[in-house]
């Protein structure tokens, strides 16, 4: 049966051929690859319109791939332990959507296939730099192979009421802000306004949350997040970022001492707290808010440089794939101008391509704040958020978890004690894995 593309499709289909003719850029060879064919699955999370998304960009490789099909797989619920029931079971996807700690842990039990001579073999298209941001490949490395394909990152940046920053008649964040200007703002804005509670704050939740805290203020978690191998968390700048942290509610008053929105009467999105720092993700959520909001570099702190945390995602292919040749053009292609266009389209991710991540189309996209290119920018100074460990949700659940509850829930503990039992609590897991 003819295959027709949809409007969306062709839409975005215009967009690459503009971006390409401006460019002078080439697709890869292998776009209408003759002789690559036969099916292949593929597994994702997610929302209903990253499916639709993931259907459409399904569509267009399959148009330029006609005899290859590819069975969308959507997994929206305990993503993770399907995939490893699946990989158990034999029966993996040949092509799965994850988070590099994702692949690192499948990788270390040699469940994925090592794509570094591919890599090698196209890399006048993966390491063209007027093309991609290549540094982040470094954060898809395992055992120094290439083991994934990507789509892209999202910083984290700092949020802000307009409104509530215009009844304070406080100026909006630039990038000089400190977090002592951070700090004032957040004082002058908690106040009880027609006798509902306003915060300046909310504070990080899931717990490491609190990653771009430590990094602005020139803390660590380990000496290399990409290839973790001591971990470093314990030291002067991660501790003074936890005092900053915890003395936000317990000193100055100026954010509440629970994670629960029921509890706090809501976050950020109700109008009721004046910043927030959470992933570039959260502009998709937040475009039709009844309040005016704008983004903002993290604040810098005093005689550090400017720094903020990312989270990637990417693709990678089970290593048992029965089709490597159309698993790998198929995780090649979300990195294609036609792939990295659609998923531009959510807003979601600020795709690897940074022609397409700073176009028009996508910084002036219905509801995107005024300064969205900071998406883009931000990544100039941004760590890795997800350290390439396999055992990484464990430090989160086992560590980090409970000591930020005694930190911020329960102020039962000093930040100085709680770098010392999570530099510990790490490093017993690291040694676990034989680092």
């Amino acid at each position: 049966m003819k295959r027709f593309l949809s409007p969306a499709l062709l839409l975005v289909l215009m967009l690459v051929l503009m971006l390409s003719a401006c460019t002078n850029d080439t697709e890869e060879a292998t776009v209408g690859g003759e002789g690559v064919g036969g099916t292949i699955t593929f597994s994702t999370w997610g929302s209903l319109d990253e499916a639709r998304v993931n259907e459409e960009i399904i569509e267009a490789f399959q148009q330029d791939f006609p005899d290859a099909t590819v069975e969308l797989q959507f997994i929206p619920d305990e993503y993770v332990q399907v995939i490893n029931t699946r990989f158990v079971g034999g029966d993996a996807p040949d092509v799965i959507y994850g988070h590099p700690h994702y692949f690192a842990n499948w990788a270390s039990r040699d469940l994925l296939m090592d794509l570094t001579d591919r890599f090698e073999a196209n890399a006048d298209f993966f390491f063209d730099e007027s093309r991609f941001l290549v540094s982040m490949y470094d954060s898809f490395m395992y055992d120094g192979k290439h083991i994934a394909t990507i789509n892209g990152h999202c910083t984290f940046l700092l949020y802000y009421n307009k409104d509530m920053f215009d009844r304070a008649g406080i100026a909006y964040p630039t990038d000089d802000w400190t977090w002592d200007d951070f700090l004032e703002a957040a004082i002058a804005m908690t106040v009880v306004n027609n006798g509902r509670q306003e915060w300046g704050i909310v504070l990080p939740e899931p717990s490491w949350f609190i990653y771009p805290y430590i990094y602005s203020f020139g803390g660590s978690i380990y000496n290399d997040p990409n290839a973790p191998t001591s971990v470093t968390v314990n030291n002067p700048q991660t501790i003074e970022a936890l005092q900053f942290i915890q003395d936000l509610v317990h000193v100055h008053g100026v954010a509440p001492a629970s994670f629960s929105a029921e509890e706090i009467g809501g976050g950020f999105d109700t109008g009721l707290v004046a910043m927030d720092i959470v992933g570039v993700w959260a502009n998709v959520f937040r475009r039709d808010l009844d309040f005016n909001w704008d983004i903002a570099n993290i604040p810098i702190h005093r005689g550090q440089p400017r720094a903020t945390t990312a989270f990637f995602a990417g693709y990678a292919i089970n290593k048992q794939t029965s089709n490597p040749d159309l698993a790998w053009e198929f995780a090649k292609y979300f990195q294609s101008d036609t792939g990295q266009t659609l998923l531009s389209t959510l807003g979601l991710i600020t795709v690897i391509n940074h022609q397409i991540a700073s176009s028009e189309e996508v910084l002036q996209a219905p509801g995107m704040p005024d300064n969205h290119i900071i998406r883009v920018t931000s990544m100039d100074f941004a760590i890795q958020g997800y350290p390439m460990l396999p055992n990484l949700v464990e430090t989160h659940a086992m560590v980090l978890g409970p000591l930020y509850d005694q930190l911020i829930l329960l102020n039962s503990i000093t930040p100085a004690e709680m770098a010392e039992e999570w530099q510990q609590g790490l490093e017993r897991l690291l040694d676990e894995l034989g680092g």
